[in-house]
């Protein structure tokens, strides 16, 4: 039996313009159109502030870079994007392409113009040493500082299993060095978007955000400390974006809502989230484009002098920054 919700008629009426009878039927499908609408028509683009700085890369790949994290270095930045052999289109349809290279993670040297100074790409040869049924390239890293090494957090693929656990890796040089995969603490076989926070030389590993649930690791390679993470299978409508960074007395991030359909296209939204100085949820933020409907994935974080510089790609083919000041960050939050 197909199900219907009933609709006021002013409602539509405000909505639409046109005239109702005093009460309508609207299938579940017809209400989330209407939903989307509403979130499309009323949701702004962060990159429409003048303050905000859309900065453009120049990066000279074989394929479409996507999903780059980001991290501070002392000279400069370094990012990551993924490429792979399948290139999306109009926010919703992968093609692949057979002269395209396989999947692969490039690492991406800036200085602090912002140009890029060195490309190489990352090896992970060591996820299949010895027979590994664990399959690379990592998906949607996430690049943080742990003691003085570099790591990256992302999705692997077992593809025995058929499972995506998350896995932390330390980054030397060009290659990733040490890798460490996370069992799911629910036993889910999809894990993805866990969001990393080191706090005095321990690692915090968000996990979840209703209810909002954190993880812990007191040193690479040890024990994830998660027995009191609970499983659920709801569809909530946060997911995990950038790392965590301090921000006045606590700590700010990304997040993206999960997806609609908007025309036939998959659609993002993403939100700023404050935290207090105990990691404790503060506030996730109204929502906001990045500056397009549709596929938008911001990765990366970096705190300035005057607000934050994000990394972040479009529609799976294109990768940025952005320099967004605090006195555009505060317009999204409910306390300034």
């Amino acid at each position: 039996m197909k199900r219907s919700f009933r609709i006021d008629h002013a409602f539509l009426h405000l909505l639409l313009g046109r005239r109702w009878r005093d009460k309508v039927w609207a299938s579940k499908a017809d209400v989330r159109s209407l939903h989307t609408q509403i979130i499309v028509s009323g949701t702004p683009f962060i990159s429409d502030f003048d303050a905000v700085t859309r900065i453009k890369l120049n990066l000279d790949l074989p394929n479409f870079p996507f999903n780059p994290g980001l991290l501070k270095l002392s000279d400069g930045y370094l990012m990551t994007v993924r490429c792979r052999a399948s290139n999306c289109f109009n926010d919703q349809t992968f093609i692949h392409n057979p002269d395209s290279p396989v999947d692969v993670n490039y690492l991406i040297y800036l200085n602090e113009q912002y140009q890029v100074t060195k490309t190489v790409v990352l090896d992970e040869s060591i996820l299949v040493r010895d027979e590994s049924s664990w399959t690379p390239p990592l998906e949607d890293i996430r690049l943080f500082t742990w003691g003085d090494d570099v790591w990256a957090i992302g999705a692997i693929h077992d593809r025995g299993a058929r499972k995506i656990e998350q896995a932390i890796c330390k980054i030397q040089g060009d290659a990733i060095v040490q890798y460490q995969v996370l069992t799911s603490p629910v036993g889910l076989t999809i894990e993805k978007n866990w969001i990393p926070v080191p706090v005095n030389g321990k690692l915090k590993l968000i996990y979840s955000f209703d209810p909002f649930q954190v993880m812990s690791m007191d040193a690479p390679m040890g024990k994830l400390q998660a027995s009191n993470i609970q499983a659920d299978d709801s569809d909530h409508p946060f997911r995990g974006g950038t790392p965590l960074v301090s921000y006045g007395t606590g700590y700010i991030a990304l997040v993206h809502s999960a997806p609609m359909e908007y025309r036939g296209a998959r659609l993002y939204t993403h939100h700023f989230v404050l935290f207090n100085k105990d990691l404790q949820l503060a506030e996730i933020g109204r929502p906001f484009f990045i500056e397009h409907h549709g596929v938008e994935f911001a990765a990366g974080i970096v705190v300035q002098q005057d607000g934050v510089l994000i990394s972040y790609a479009v529609g799976d083919r294109v990768t940025r920054l952005m320099q967004i000041p605090n006195v555009v960050i505060e317009k999204f939050l409910s306390v300034e």
